[in-house]
């Protein structure tokens, strides 16, 4: 086992209650390794096979050494490429902070494919556009209000110009946060901007994973000057929510909430069900076809 001091020009953020007298909190994830935060400084540390660890979890320690996790009080997780498997991201977080952005990069279907998890999860959700330097911004803008329509926090920024980034930072204050989103989004230069010498962090990582610098491939866990950390994730291409079933989309699906109790059957998926009021709501344009077309797909995949 080795002990690291904490990273240079990253304050310390404070570990949680968890009545246990010796426990550390994984802040990164790189191979086979993680590296855990104590009161004492950060451990590098082999999870024993039986133990699978994230960013976020509270490790107990027996003798001085990492012994096992302590139960999760939420987890974001995603189904894997096995069928039927599925992989957790993180660990016991207050928000999940999904980023797009401007140009190429707007995927509405990706944010309600996370918004349905961490609502399953019991996380609250809010959503960050990078990139509005960028010449359609005013129609991305408009792409995300639907969602701060609908009662999602949304923040518009830019990590190019750091527009809008002020608001966002104060957003984040004293909680513990995922970045999740496609790669080149811009996560990681959202974090430079937000934690100021982060940067030191992401190169010791990739020294030990022998990666390149340019794309986030392990799990880091960054203390925020403002109180509090955010997680940055590596990017992702496909996720499809571990552990909803298809008749619990529905109830986390933003812009449905209003019109689940309408249905005639308990069990109605909303598909070609009758007397469905989800659909009637898309009849009568109080859903937006396309809220729904995404809903389809979700369901369809699951």
């Amino acid at each position: 086992m080795s002990k690291e001091d904490p990273p240079a020009n990253i304050p310390p953020f404070s570990l949680p209650e968890t009545g246990e007298k010796d426990t550390g909190r994984v802040i990164s994830h790189f191979g086979q390794y993680v590296k855990i935060e104590t009161m004492q400084g950060v451990v590098k540390w082999k999870p024993p096979h039986r133990e699978s660890w994230v960013v976020g979890d509270m490790i107990r320690f027996v003798d001085g050494r990492p012994k096992t996790s302590l139960p999760r009080r939420n987890e974001l997780s995603r189904m894997s490429g096995r069928k039927g498997a599925s992989q957790a991201l993180a660990a016991n977080i207050d928000w999940l902070v999904i980023v797009t952005a401007c140009g190429e990069s707007l995927k509405p279907g990706l944010i309600d494919r996370f918004i349905v998890a961490s609502g399953h999860a019991g996380i609250k959700s809010m959503i960050v556009l990078n990139k509005i330097d960028l010449e359609n911004a005013p129609e991305c803008k408009t792409q995300v209000g639907k969602y701060r329509a609908l009662g999602f926090p949304v923040y518009c920024l830019s990590a190019l110009t750091g527009e809008g980034i002020d608001v966002f930072t104060g957003a984040l204050k004293n909680s513990i946060s995922s970045m999740v989103g496609h790669s080149g989004v811009g996560k990681t230069s959202i974090i430079n901007l937000l934690a100021p010498g982060s940067e030191r962090m992401v190169r010791e990582i990739h020294k030990e994973t022998q990666r390149g610098r340019h794309t986030t491939t392990n799990a880091l866990m960054v203390g925020l000057p403002s109180g509090g950390a955010i997680i940055d994730s590596p990017g992702i291409r496909i996720f499809s929510p571990a552990g909803v079933g298809r008749s619990e989309v529905a109830a986390h699906f933003p812009g449905f909430g209003k019109w689940l109790t309408g249905c005639k059957f308990r069990d109605c998926l909303h598909v070609t069900e009758p007397d469905c009021s989800i659909r009637d709501a898309v009849d009568d344009g109080c859903i937006d076809p396309d809220r729904y077309s995404s809903y389809l797909r979700l369901i369809e995949s699951i």
